[in-house]
């Protein structure tokens, strides 16, 4: 019978005395550990190196949505500025003074004109006599507009720029609902000031803004403005850089209404200068290891296999606890939104809504603006949820909630109290008359029927109690007691109605 295999008794004697063996043998135990610490440590630099090169593609992503938005909604200003100019049509003379308040406010638009269907100048935000170079932009968008032939309502068209790359004139047509006189808004925005916010974004990003055909009127270098007439050679040399780099590093974003786009860009060499201290940390460690492998051999072979395994153990540990550092942070967010979200609309509760309307109140106290609280109960929703049942109620509810939000700018605060009663806050508003127009606004959305609701075509209102910040109260709990009694008062008035609290107020006592 065969002997079976034995380390102790056949190996260890022939390779002690045979030291060529006994050396290969540590060749290769030393080459094959070289081998794994120069791969894990290549393998680290290149993960950490994509790792980072993915943030920055992410955040550039990002920031140019953003920035797009924000420049969206700069433009959007001209389109509002011009229904003022259809009552400047009218010969009202307190709409040329409100838009040239406007006007002083803005921190983007330079100029602006009003002129008449025969291109006569009716005003100027610079009080000049004659708007030549305007009236010569019109005649140019609108070769048929002296011939009587006037372009719709509320088209907007871009003319072309004066020596200034940045500054971009914008037409918008206009027709007066009154009088039915046509005519023509010119303004002028200036994209250098749009980007000058952005100037502390910090060193090795490029922003630009761009026009339709692609090319940089504007860009933003390292936290320097510079146009695109004298970005041109840099703008060729930054298109070379970014064709050598990995996709994601510029992310280009365009705008929703307008022949616009932002590019917003980020240097390779910036995102990874900031690991290559730790990669020469590396890099040393994997020297100092290799040169003790090839020095001691075989007992730091074991001390790096020790050593090796002990990694696995310790990355794995980590990696345990990454993974249960994010359940419970999943946990967490479950927790927090269950708890300040209704569970019905997904929109805030009352206590979310005490939470963010306390801290906007607290900004008010440095505004001038006004701030109001809105107190609203849906009309005939209790006959509704018996008529029909709790499923259509809830679905109503939600409808509701959807309708509300959608009516509301981004940073309005919209919460549910409980059964059919919302609340909303809305901020940085500098006339009373726009507050009763954002709720008349509300009553007629939410009065549209809503066409199918498990299968029922469902009609409501809203009664509507307005609380203004600091008039009626300085806490959120004063201004829902308020507003509540505010809402009453709109009910007893007939229902879809809003009233504010003052005229509530009087009306209770008669």
């Amino acid at each position: 019978m065969r002997r079976g295999f034995s380390l102790e008794t056949k190996w260890p004697r022939p390779l002690i005395q045979d030291g060529w063996g006994l050396s290969a043998c540590f060749v290769l135990l030393s080459s094959l550990v070289l081998v794994v610490i120069w791969g894990i440590t290549m393998m680290h630099v290149a993960g950490e190196k994509k790792l980072a090169m993915e943030s920055a593609a992410a955040e550039s992503k990002n920031m140019a949505a953003v920035m797009a938005a924000n420049l969206n909604d700069r433009l959007n200003r001209a389109v509002q500025y011009a229904a003022i100019g259809n009552k400047v049509l009218d010969g009202d003379t307190a709409a040329g003074d409100y838009l040239g308040l406007l006007f002083n406010g803005d921190s983007v638009y330079v100029r602006a004109a009003v002129f008449d269907a025969d291109i006569r100048l009716r005003y100027s935000s610079s009080g000049l006599p004659t708007e030549s170079e305007f009236a010569q932009l019109i005649g140019q968008a609108y070769p048929e507009a002296p011939s009587g032939v006037s372009p719709k309502p509320g088209s907007v068209t871009f003319g072309k720029t004066d020596g200034h790359t940045w500054r971009m004139p914008m037409l918008v047509s206009l027709q007066s609902p009154g009088s039915g006189a046509r005519g023509y808004f010119v303004a002028v925005l200036d994209i250098g000031r749009f980007l000058n916010e952005y100037q502390q974004i910090g060193n090795g990003y490029r922003v630009s803004v761009n026009g339709s055909a692609g090319a940089a009127l504007v860009a933003l270098n390292d936290g320097r403005l510079a146009s695109g007439n004298d970005s041109g050679s840099a703008d060729k040399q930054e298109g070379r850089d970014i064709a050598r780099t990995p996709p994601g590093v510029s992310n280009q974003q365009k705008l929703e209404a307008y022949p616009l786009s932002v590019t917003v860009s980020l240097d390779p060499g910036f995102i990874v200068a900031n690991l290559t201290q730790s990669h020469n940390e590396y890099v040393r460690y994997a020297i100092v290891i290799s040169i003790a492998v090839v020095s001691l051999t075989l007992i730091l072979i074991g001390i790096s296999y020790h050593r090796k395994k002990l990694y696995e153990r310790l990355a794995r540990s980590e990696q345990e606890k990454i993974c249960l550092i994010e359940q419970l942070e999943r946990e967490k967010t479950r927790a927090y939104q269950l708890a300040s979200h209704d569970y019905l609309t997904g929109i805030p509760n009352r206590m979310l809504f005490s939470e963010l309307a306390a801290a906007e109140l607290s900004r008010a106290k440095r505004s001038a603006n006004l701030y109001a609280l809105f107190f609203i109960d849906l009309d005939g929703f209790k006959p509704i949820n018996d008529m029909l049942g709790h499923a259509v109620g809830d679905m109503l509810l939600q409808a509701v909630a959807q309708r509300l939000c959608a009516s509301l700018r981004e940073y309005d605060l919209v919460a549910r109290l409980g059964g059919d009663e919302f609340v909303v806050l809305v901020s940085d508003i500098k006339h009373q008359n726009q507050i009763a127009d954002i709720a008349d606004k509300l009553i007629k959305t939410v009065g549209a029927p809503f066409l199918n609701l498990g299968g029922y075509e469902v009609s409501t209102s809203l009664s509507i109690g307005i609380a203004l910040y600091p008039d009626d109260g300085h806490s959120v709990d004063e201004l829902l007691s308020k507003a509540d009694a505010a809402m009453y008062a709109a009910k007893k008035a007939g229902k879809g109605a809003y009233r504010f609290h003052d005229r509530a107020a009087r009306c209770l006592s008669a």
